[in-house]
């Protein structure tokens, strides 16, 4: 059984990945092709990533939280966008 499970994940986890590096890739290059609105984009979101959200909560351990939540969501947002657009190469036609 365990055989049988390897044989099934392997294959879809080395596609996932390639889809989401092939995307990253993609992703690079459009934002070579206009480097200050790029640079623009990257600061508001480097900005909102050490923004602490309004309702984090009283506490130092919820102020992290909170940060830390809106970090594993942007993480979550970037991996599926270059994912997405990874996909469109790796399909066939």
């Amino acid at each position: 059984m365990s055989d049988e499970l390897d044989r099934k994940l392997i294959p879809e986890l080395l596609q996932t990945t390639f889809a989401v590096s092939l995307g990253a890739a993609f992703k690079s290059v459009e934002m070579m092709k206009d480097p200050i609105g790029s640079m623009n984009k990257m600061v508001s979101e480097a900005r909102s990533l050490l923004t602490i959200p309004s309702d984090a909560g009283e506490g130092l351990q919820k102020k992290a939280e909170a940060v830390a939540s809106v970090w594993m969501e942007k993480a979550a947002a970037m991996v599926d966008e270059c994912k997405t657009a990874g996909e469109k190469f790796t399909q066939g036609k």
